[in-house]
């Protein structure tokens, strides 16, 4: 009986050294995976933060929330303007004397929108710097004074300064500038030496050495066996990191179909955005209460033949909140006109909440404040129209929320979102009395999961969500790249001529095993010979983009142009009116939200 009961506890043991032995094997290995996960989102996260980053100089510039703007730089950061190298107190002295007249904000009667665009943006090989290529595009001048433009390339360095992601080195190189009165515009110098090459570009994240995980995946990995509580906690905030990045770029498609759908007066689809008890004010025309409601207020849809109204998305911010909301804040460049008619140059600041329904994001309020609108042919030193005041025609359910004054007046539209460097909320003027929106807060963290079985699940499952946001972040590259590719080649063509093809607005769906993607993007296209008549572009791109041994490239192209014009006022002063039904450009997705199948969908 001893004997048996020896053999019975020998074998026992055994086995469970066996199965401990074999776990430690396992876990070890989901260690790996873990490690390598959580260093791969850290690199995702860091060209969103960078993106974010310069999207926030565009709207703090705009304002003349200058303490804000500066405070974007790192300690060591350096901005090299036309007026010199400037660190970050020089940077903020330079602009609240030169552009804010000793004061945050900008005085009545003042124009300043300095729209970053057009991202290619690429990371160091440890993570912790990074590069960025943008366009810009400002409007200066003031009401009864000047209107001029300007724009012209930034090639910027951006690091990780104590875990925070801040502008290290800004560099500005002018392309072109122009009165508004003139017929065009004046090349000034040759464009920034691109900080990429083609294979790089659909590589912005390089491969992750093996040897290099454990000091680039956070804290260094202990000395003891990895146990499984302390990877299942690691891969609940993982997951929740890599949700995050998934809901940031489904709202920011969702933002930019609708303006699609604007353009092409497509209501049913731009309805079917909202939740049923959503609701939609637009300026000081009043709120539209519930889908139904918002359906109405828009009126017959469809473009009339010779008509254009086409608003282009830009600066996108998205703030993903614990509480299953989400807000966008972005810009609006409207240009809207018949052919014969009267044109209009339009600016709008939307600021929206979402909310996630049955795993689909939707609209929940969306409210855009016009900045100005001027005419087109006068320009916005000699126009200035307020804003409309709500339709007699669709009678809105409430009367506006808030009352104010557009451009020649100064207003901001609160900002929704805490710095992304200080975390403060925004530094408004002091006389404006602005209402501070909640900042952000740090998100919920669910429960870490209680079976090795759902810990492998999950972080396959995770894997493949940040391979998914990675080839989100390649294909903007790739699609934008194109446009500076695009412009290379026109300006080697005759190197008097200017040729700004801005590719922006992108809305792209990446495959379920991330190894596709397709992307839709808008054409913003300005140029025209030194000296002579410039013209606008307008047009659309759809392209495809795959994963080919671990870079992405594009792997099909369709550009369809919808009009071409002269720049001042051009768009109802084209000779031949683009035709509706025509110029409906096929979409490669349905409706986000409804499933419904536009117009010519492709296959």
């Amino acid at each position: 009986m001893v004997w048996r009961t020896l053999a019975v506890l020998t074998c026992a043991a055994a086995c469970v050294a066996g199965v401990t032995a074999r776990g430690a094997d396992d876990l070890s290995a989901l260690q790996t995976r873990v490690d390598r996960l959580q260093a791969l989102t850290e690199r995702v996260e860091a060209i969103s933060a960078i993106k974010r980053l310069q999207h926030a100089y565009g709207h703090y510039s705009e304002l003349g929330l200058w303490h804000d703007f500066a405070d974007l730089f790192a300690d060591s950061g350096i901005g090299h303007y036309t007026q010199g190298n400037l660190d970050r107190e020089g940077i903020r002295a330079l602009f609240l004397k030169d552009v804010g007249g000793g004061q945050v904000g900008l005085a009545d009667g003042r124009i300043y929108p300095h729209i970053s665009m057009q991202p290619v943006v690429t990371l160091a090989a440890d993570g912790q710097s990074g590069k960025g290529r943008w366009h810009i595009m400002a409007m200066l001048g003031g009401y009864g004074r000047t209107a001029s433009w300007a724009g012209g390339i930034y090639e910027n360095e951006y690091v990780r300064e104590n875990g925070v992601w801040k502008m290290k080195d800004v560099r500005y190189l002018p392309q072109y500038s122009g009165r508004y009165d003139d017929p065009g515009w004046t090349p000034t110098r040759e464009p920034a030496p691109f900080h990429f090459n083609a294979s790089r570009v659909g590589k912005p994240i390089l491969d992750l050495p093996e040897p290099a995980l454990s000091a680039v995946a956070g804290p260094a990995r202990p000395a003891a066996p990895p146990t499984f509580p302390s990877l299942a906690q690691r891969m609940a905030d993982l997951a929740a990191r890599a949700q995050r990045l998934d809901d940031e770029i489904a709202i920011t498609n969702l933002q930019h179909s609708y303006g699609y759908y604007l353009d092409r007066k497509m209501w049913d689809d731009v309805a079917d955005l909202f939740a049923s008890d959503g609701t939609m004010e637009i300026g000081l025309q009043g709120v539209y209460a519930g889908r139904a409601s918002i359906r109405r207020g828009f009126g017959a849809a469809g473009l009339a033949e010779g008509e254009i109204n086409d608003h282009v998305h830009l600066q996108t911010i998205v703030t993903v909140l614990p509480d299953g909301t989400a807000r966008a804040r972005g810009t609006d460049i409207g240009m809207t006109g018949t052919t014969g008619g009267r044109a209009l140059w339009t600016q709008s600041i939307y600021e929206n909440e979402f909310v996630k329904q049955d795993g689909v994001w939707k609209f929940k309020a969306m409210h855009v404040y016009p900045r100005f609108i001027v005419d087109a042919e006068k320009g916005w030193a000699k126009d200035a129209q307020p804003a409309p005041g709500p339709s007699r025609e669709f009678l809105p359910d409430r009367p506006p929320t808030q009352t104010y004054e557009i451009y020649p007046k100064f207003h901001i539209a609160p900002l929704h979102f805490e710095h992304p460097v200080t975390r403060r909320a925004p530094q408004y003027p002091e006389q404006l009395k602005i209402a501070t929106v909640s900042a952000s807060k740090p998100s919920v963290v669910p429960a870490p999961v209680k079976t090795e079985a759902a810990l492998v699940a999950l972080l396959a499952k995770t894997e493949i969500s940040v391979e998914r946001s990675k080839a989100y972040h390649a294909s903007e590259n790739l699609a934008t790249a194109y446009g500076y590719d695009i412009e290379e080649a026109k300006r080697n063509e005759a190197a008097a001529n200017l040729t700004i093809h801005q590719v922006v607005q992108p809305v792209i769906h990446v495959s379920a095993d991330a190894r596709s993607a397709k992307i839709r993007g808008r054409l913003f296209q300005m140029g025209g010979p030194a000296g002579g008549e410039g013209s606008w572009v307008s047009g659309i791109y759809e392209h495809t983009s795959i994963n080919e041994r671990g870079t992405w490239k594009l792997s099909g192209t369709t550009l369809d142009y919808i009009w071409a014009a002269p720049s001042r006022g051009g768009w109802v002063r084209i000779a031949t009116p683009p035709v509706a039904p025509k110029h409906t450009v096929p979409f490669h997705y349905k409706n986000p939200v409804s499933g419904r199948v536009p117009p010519m969908l492709l296959p």
